[in-house]
């Protein structure tokens, strides 16, 4: 056994003396030489290679212009005021032109199936009891599907309005806006 380390794994380069970002054999504080041959011009961005300049945001625009986004806020409007037919046409209509519209239209559908179904769930709960029992307070549950109906109504579906008025994507909370139409 000797008193000296191993040598380092030769995977990894041999540590540099020199300052941090600059190029070995020229002293720290002067500008850098003149760029490579074949380097492109203006510094180290090259559009050849998929990425863009520092700052700009990776994958596609996550917002919409124009018509897309009159489409969604009326998918979301049309469900306050109507029901869920003006989302499922919307849905039916837009769904292979714009994944924006088609997103909140679809998200609108899943609103109101999912409250259908808590509606249904507590409805197959209540009603029997009710009627065998001969005893309308079991009835009285109701008032849950109802209230969470009536309040989510308004604030998911408007604040769902607002973010595609404005062009961006929200997804509303899983209970009450499952996703089953995508």
């Amino acid at each position: 056994m000797t008193d000296q380390p191993p040598p380092p794994p030769p995977e990894q380069p041999p540590p540099y003396p020199g300052a941090y970002g600059v190029p070995p054999g020229q002293p720290p504080g002067q500008p850098p030489g003149p760029p490579p041959p074949g380097a492109p011009p203006g510094g180290g961005y090259d559009p050849n290679y998929g990425y863009g300049p520092p700052g700009v945001p990776y994958g596609p625009p996550q917002h919409a212009h124009g018509e897309e986004t009159t489409w969604a806020i009326f998918a979301y409007v049309g469900n306050i005021l109507i029901g869920f037919l003006p989302p499922l046409v919307i849905y039916l209509v837009k769904k292979n032109d714009s994944p924006f519209t088609r997103f909140h239209a679809a998200q609108s559908m899943n609103y109101q199936l999912t409250m259908l179904i808590h509606l249904l769930a507590v409805a197959a709960v209540c009603v029997p009891p009710a009627i065998i029992l001969e005893a309308p307070a079991f009835l009285a549950l109701f008032i849950l599907p109802y209230a969470e109906l009536l309040i989510g109504g308004w604030v998911f579906l408007i604040l769902g309005a607002v973010k595609a008025g404005k062009g961006q994507y929200y997804k509303f909370p899983t209970f009450f806006c499952y996703r089953m139409i995508r």
